[in-house]
């Protein structure tokens, strides 16, 4: 089956001059099915199985399905953020840890300053 190739027109930027460009053929350039064929296979027949994906963290551990993982994921983050915003919400405050010795003035000037 023939492609139809759109005719492209290039001007000439000195004086305007319009002429038709034959566009370069390249519907045979490049390798045959066949070949394509083989190549794949030997890619697929070369790729990394599984567990070797999991080592390099190329994939997750786990049965899970991909979109649950990325799931699973998602809620152990949004887990840790809140664990950390409540033990950030019970810390003591800076002139506490000044009474108790922990900080010194210098370092709660230092943060005030932050």
């Amino acid at each position: 089956m023939a492609s139809v190739t759109p005719q492209v027109i290039e001007t000439d930027p000195t004086n305007g001059v319009e002429t038709p460009v034959v566009p370069i053929d390249t519907s045979d350039i490049g390798i045959s099915e066949t070949e394509k064929t083989k190549k794949l296979e030997k890619l697929l027949a070369d790729r990394p199985d599984k567990t070797e994906l999991i080592e390099k963290n190329v994939l997750k551990p786990g049965n899970l399905a991909p979109s649950l993982q990325a799931k699973q994921a998602e809620l152990e983050k949004s887990q840790l953020e809140d664990k950390l915003n409540a033990a950030l919400a019970h810390r003591p405050d800076p002139e506490i840890l000044v009474k108790e010795g922990i900080l010194t003035e210098e370092e709660t000037a230092a943060l005030k300053t932050e």
